[in-house]
């Protein structure tokens, strides 16, 4: 019932559209251009120079200068007649043009108001203002000439109110408008065309079975796909890898624990159907060996899988006294040397402080002491050394002089349940696995050294400076 439920939020839940992103974005363009331009116009519109409003107006006077001849019968009409003139020339309606366009008068000599700009007032423009006021208009006096004595007066206000530019920014507006529903059109077909090849590699996905690893095919390759593609196959690749690892490491381990488990049934077996008190205690002894080798490859085997399942994870490090750790190691491994009379020497200082991952610095202390010490004949010697490098670089080795292990043999070591061929002594073969996944994770250099007394072998393990 929980996974319907997930299934169906999955397929309600809507996610936010690459396609509206880009429009939305081409929109914001389009709206921070409008109010750029509208800012300019108004700026233009309402800031003009004087110079520029004086040589408008001198044109001005000299296109209605022929019409400002005209009998008084006609001069209304062909005054008008050459405004509107000069308004079509100039690509202007009326509606957008009246909040910018110059007022006009046309004055005889007796005074009179011969003709007036549907914007002008009725008061002269060039009369002189009411006390305490500043001057409204700036005008430009012209004399059409002839003898008439008529006064032809152009003029523009000083201060241009905003609402007269409003109309020519509306104007503005709307062929924005339109070049953005034409964009939009386009980027959305565009874009969904373009984000065909992203649609057809998620569908392919979608196809495959769980647990199919193969690398992802496309019958095309982009430059926005091509990264994806090949990442997920990477994935796909490293995701085998740890699969096979864990169907490898299952199949090693089951093999490695039936022999002992067999081991350990028999002599549970015995145990119960012997009647002679030695044999009993013969079997009771061999039941003892065989659980404490069971319980040895178990921990062996949760240790290895706990370093490979941190392989990719950034160690805990913290600061240590590494010399005060490993002497506690020693002293818990020295009970396996000592039945055998195997001479076990530690050489490091009083105080090593370190950073170090504990766990791990513990584990691999522990196995290369403990392989040491088993493959060491009776009466060998083991010597442990740890010390800090002129590189600041922690350095750890453990030498023996027991029969070593053969140059072309001592890679095959590092394998899981690998055992060095005519070896009798009792191990799992996940020890060294262990050292080199842990100092792997860690960062820490391990390599091969001589042993002691011209035989043997040592490991050394060198980690980088904190």
């Amino acid at each position: 019932m929980t996974s319907k439920n997930t299934q169906a939020q999955t397929a309600v839940q809507r996610y936010p559209s690459l396609i509206q992103r880009l429009i939305a974005w081409q929109a914001l363009a389009l709206v921070l251009a409008w109010l750029a331009l509208a800012a300019l116009l108004t700026w233009r519109g309402v800031a003009w120079g004087e110079a520029e409003v004086n040589a408008r107006l001198q044109r001005m006077a000299t296109v209605l200068a022929g019409a400002a001849l005209s009998p008084e019968a006609e001069l209304q009409a062909r005054m008008d007649s050459t405004e509107d003139a000069v308004m079509a020339l100039l690509g202007l309606e009326e509606d957008l043009a009246k909040g910018l366009r110059s007022v006009y008068q046309l004055w005889d000599r007796e005074g009179r108001l011969l003709y007036r700009s549907a914007n002008a007032p009725i008061t002269r423009l060039d009369a002189e203002p009411p006390p305490g006021e500043a001057p409204r208009w700036m005008v430009q006096r012209s004399d059409p000439g002839q003898g008439m004595g008529r006064v032809l007066l152009i003029a523009e206000p000083l201060d241009t109110p905003l609402s007269a530019v409003l109309p020519l920014l509306w104007l503005v507006l709307k062929s924005q408008l339109g070049v953005f529903l034409w964009h939009g059109l386009v980027i959305w077909l565009s874009v969904r065309v373009g984000l065909r090849p992203l649609a057809q590699l998620a569908q392919r996905i979608a196809k495959r079975r769980a647990g199919d690893t193969a690398p992802v095919q496309v019958d095309r390759l982009y430059a926005e796909t091509a990264p994806v593609l090949r990442e997920l196959n990477d994935l796909l690749a490293h995701e085998a890898q740890r699969l096979d690892k864990e169907r490898r490491f299952l199949a090693d381990a089951a093999h490695e624990l039936r022999t002992p488990l067999a081991a350990v049934n028999a002599q549970a077996h015995l145990l119960l159907s012997e009647e002679d008190g030695q044999a009993r205690r013969e079997a009771a002894g061999a039941l003892k060996q065989g659980i404490a080798r069971v319980s040895h490859l178990l921990a062996q085997l949760l240790t290895l899988a706990r370093a490979e399942a941190g392989a990719n994870a950034q160690p805990e490090r913290s600061e240590l006294d590494a010399a005060d750790l490993l002497r506690a190691r020693v002293a818990q491994l020295a009970a396996l040397a000592r039945p055998r009379g195997i001479e076990l020497s530690l050489n490091a200082p009083e105080h090593l402080p370190f950073r170090v991952e504990r766990e791990g610095f513990c584990s691999i202390a522990d196995n290369l002491i403990d392989n040491a010490i088993r493959y060491t004949g009776p009466g060998g010697r083991v010597e442990i050394s740890l010390g800090l490098q002129l590189d600041q670089c922690l350095e750890f080795c453990v030498r023996d002089n027991g029969r070593g292990i053969a140059p072309e043999q001592r890679e095959r070591v590092f394998e899981r349940f690998y055992r060095v061929p005519g070896s009798s002594e009792q191990g799992t073969g996940l020890g060294l696995a262990i050292v080199r996944r842990i100092a792997d994770r860690e960062g820490a250099e391990l390599s091969f050294v001589a042993g002691l007394d011209g035989s043997g072998l040592g490991l050394r393990l060198r980690y980088p400076a904190a």
